[in-house]
């Protein structure tokens, strides 16, 4: 991406540049009279000072030409970037018992491994409460791990041993790899679950 915008930027800088030196040839191939007498020549002298502002004008309008392009790139360049945010405003949307619950994906191998998953299919599992903190089900499939000590909260979506999910409604501290974070999540959160044993939908979404 970085050397599509930087070949863009250098064909619009070389493109105004090549008119603006075209404009100031032609000025000054007006501007300058072959001295044909000393007469003329005389003439010609005096006709200098017109041919350095005609030179002058034309490295304005070259200037002003580069500054224009600039800025059109530098347009371009925001445009392009913006698509490439605007197909990565995905999230992880979860019904269970009744409720539509929405998460914003972790920035690891492991949440991305999970979406992609996830884009062919959605997948429905059984959950169920252990601890008396979260909400525990096995996954059809294997993810990577990036394992680190946490202390949950509310709505953190917990990938554990590469082949349980889980969703915390309270606090635990352990080695385990955050997937997603639910949004909005309170200690309303446990009730929305539902008590027991409950199926849950995991799907993607667009923000």
């Amino acid at each position: 991406m970085k050397k599509i915008l930087c070949s863009l930027m250098l064909l619009l800088i070389l493109t105004a540049a090549g008119c603006g030196t075209r404009s100031a040839d032609q000025s000054g191939s007006t501007a300058v009279p072959e001295p044909a007498t000393e007469a003329t020549s005389a003439s010609t002298t005096k006709a200098q000072p017109k041919t350095t502002q005609t030179t002058t004008q034309a490295e304005e309008i070259t200037t002003q030409a580069l500054t224009e392009a600039l800025t059109e790139a530098e347009t371009t360049a925001e445009a392009i970037v913006t698509e490439p945010e605007k197909e990565a405003g995905q999230l992880l949307k979860i019904d269970i018992n009744g409720n539509e619950l929405y998460a914003d994906f972790e920035d690891n191998t492991s949440a991305e491994a999970l979406k992609e998953m996830l884009q062919s299919q959605s997948i429905t599992i059984q959950m169920e409460d252990y601890g008396g903190f979260e909400k525990v089900g096995d996954l059809p499939f294997s993810l990577p791990t990036n394992d680190e000590s946490i202390t949950t909260s509310a709505g953190d979506v917990i990938l554990y041993q590469g082949n349980k999910i889980t969703i915390y409604y309270d606090q635990n501290t352990w080695s385990f790899t955050k997937v997603a974070k639910i949004r909005d999540a309170d200690a309303s959160l446990k009730a929305q679950l539902g008590e027991g044993t409950v199926n849950a939908t995991f799907s993607i979404t667009t923000n």
